[in-house]
Parts: structure tokens; C-alpha cells; sequence
């Protein structure tokens, strides 16, 4: 469903971060992108999701040509959900309204039948609804933001280092529930991640970064068992 192809790109006049990669995702499947810190991760999946406008090669959803098309866009017309890394509630918000604001532009019904569902799914936010987001821990504002991009129905959901600050068993919760919504809703999820060995427990395929670059591709399970693993996730230079 997904599929980037020689991918190079950038930000403003400055020189590339991303030299010619090619990446791929499908229905049902979760794949995550690992990399040490500054190997053009973050920047492949703003690229992908339409925040960064590639500077040669092509991303299609579905087949159709996205590479131009705008985050708010690829929203609307390709059933895209995007959780970013920091900044992903809205702190002054309660949790309803957080929940909500992923909403827009459905008819009632619809909103009122997959907010009830995500409730269902989520009993410590149904708990919690009229509290400000900015009063939850971080594994439960981590659970918000995944609950907001699902009130849109997306296709494929791209998610920008879901585990960031959070504790060991927290972050656990967060994987898990990340693989279990790939499973129940037959979901293409691209996931960049900088905890790779925990990725790589929910991940179906995985690409390592190197300074910008694709260094190895594989199975997760085959990553985890690579002694050439860890000596690639531990170089490259920074570069965003």
C-alpha cells in the first residue's frame, strides 16, 4: 500500500538527508524503520507522510502518485493517520475533545458509533474523558494520540518514535497495542523507531538507516538474530 521508491529529499536549500531510498509497506503489516540518531529516519517519514516534499523518486499509497501531495490531503483522500513524535495531544484539551478533533468531517453517526468503539477498546481514557490531556502520564497521552488518528478510519497509519519517553512497561503497552490494531484492522503501519530491539518484537520487516541510506532490509525476526545488527544501529553521522 505503501511505496517509496529512490527516495532523496531535504529541507529547504540544504543538502540531503535521504540519498535514494526505497521502502515499502502492505496491508496487514507493520514495518518499522530503525537507525541511530541523525540517519534520516524522522525526515523518510515526513516524506512519506507529505510534510517534506521529496526531491527526486516517487511515494505511492495504493498506486496512485503521492510525492506532492500534502499531510492534510493524503488525510482526506488516502485515509492517512500520522502521530508525531513530541507535541501529539493537544494539553489544554480534555481527552473527549483530543479523541474528537480526529473527527472532522464525519457524519454523526459515524462519529458517535467509532468514538463508543474506541471507548470500548480504551477504558482508562473512557475513565478520563473530561480531563485536560496535559493531566495524563505519557504512556496514557501516547494512547490518546493513537485513539484520535483511529477516529479518522485511516488505511495506513504512520507513527514517529511511539515509545519516546516512555517507561520499559509502558512502552510495552504501546507496542502491543500498536500490533494488535495492525492485526484487527487489517492496517498498513509505518513506524520509526529508536528502541530497535523492542520494535523489532512487533514488527513484521524492518529497514535500518545509515547516514541516510537503506543498510539492510529483512524480516524483524531475522534482524533481531543479525550480529551485524547492532554495529549498523550504532553508526552514522548526525544529520537532522
Amino acid at each position: 500500500m505503501i511505496a517509496a521508491t529512490d527516495i532523496t529529499a531535504g529541507y529547504g536549500n540544504g543538502a540531503d538527508i535521504l540519498h535514494g531510498i526505497s521502502i515499502e509497506a502492505h496491508a496487514r503489516e507493520l514495518v518499522t524503520i530503525l537507525g541511530p540518531n541523525g540517519c534520516g529516519k524522522s525526515t523518510l517519514l515526513k516524506t512519506v507522510a507529505g510534510f517534506v516534499k521529496p526531491r527526486r523518486g516517487r511515494i505511492e499509497f495504493g498506486g496512485d502518485d503521492v510525492g506532492k501531495v500534502p499531510i492534510h490531503e493524503k488525510v482526506r483522500s488516502h485515509a492517512v493517520g500520522y502521530v508525531p513524535q513530541s507535541d501529539n495531544v493537544f494539553g489544554t484539551l480534555t481527552v473527549a475533545e483530543n479523541i474528537l478533533m480526529g473527527a472532522r468531517g464525519l457524519e454523526r453517526e459515524t462519529r458517535e458509533r467509532r468514538f463508543t468503539r474506541l471507548m470500548e477498546r480504551y477504558p482508562a481514557l473512557s475513565s478520563k474523558l473530561r480531563r485536560k490531556a496535559s493531566a495524563l502520564s505519557g504512556g496514557e497521552r501516547q494512547i490518546l494520540s493513537l485513539a484520535r488518528a483511529l477516529m479518522a478510519g485511516p488505511r495506513i497509519l504512520l507513527l514517529d518514535e511511539p515509545s519516546a519517553g516512555l517507561s520499559p512497561s509502558m512502552m510495552h503497552d504501546v507496542f502491543d497495542e500498536i500490533a494488535q490494531i495492525r492485526d484487527e484492522q487489517d492496517m498498513c503501519i509505518l513506524m520509526v523507531e529508536q528502541n530497535a530491539y523492542e520494535a523489532l518484537t512487533v514488527a513484521d520487516r524492518a529497514y535500518v538507516l545509515t547516514v541516510g541510506k537503506v543498510a539492510m532490509s529483512a524480516k524483524a525476526v531475522d534482524l533481531l538474530n543479525d550480529p551485524a545488527m547492532e554495529k549498523l544501529y550504532l553508526g552514522g553521522d548526525p544529520d537532522e
